[in-house]
């Protein structure tokens, strides 16, 4: 997940929280840090991307499981939501065949 991507790759980098933190200023703290690394939550857009520069990481990479997750999670939510689908394109494909 996002917060155990982040976490390693701090630790890969040598920087604790506080450094991370330091990357957006004097009024940031490290417990915003700590939140995304237990998946507390997600940064915002900009500070994504700072992250991603700082760290030397892509954001591909950060979001890895989640994209991987949701690239699985979406075929069965679909043939969820239109179970007849599958049985109408096969009659359909059927009925080609006769042509």
């Amino acid at each position: 997940m996002f917060g155990e991507k982040l976490k390693a790759r701090r630790e890969e980098k040598g920087l604790s929280q506080d450094d991370v933190a330091d990357f957006f200023g004097e009024n940031f703290s490290r417990q915003a840090v700590s939140k995304w690394e237990r998946d507390g939550g997600y940064p915002e857009v900009e500070k994504l991307l700072v992250l991603a520069a700082k760290l030397d990481i892509s954001l591909d990479a950060l979001f890895e499981d989640e994209l991987n997750y949701l690239k699985k999670k979406q075929p069965d939510d679909f043939l969820k939501k239109y179970p007849g689908l599958l049985a109408g394109l096969q009659v359909f494909i059927d009925n080609l065949e006769k042509i």
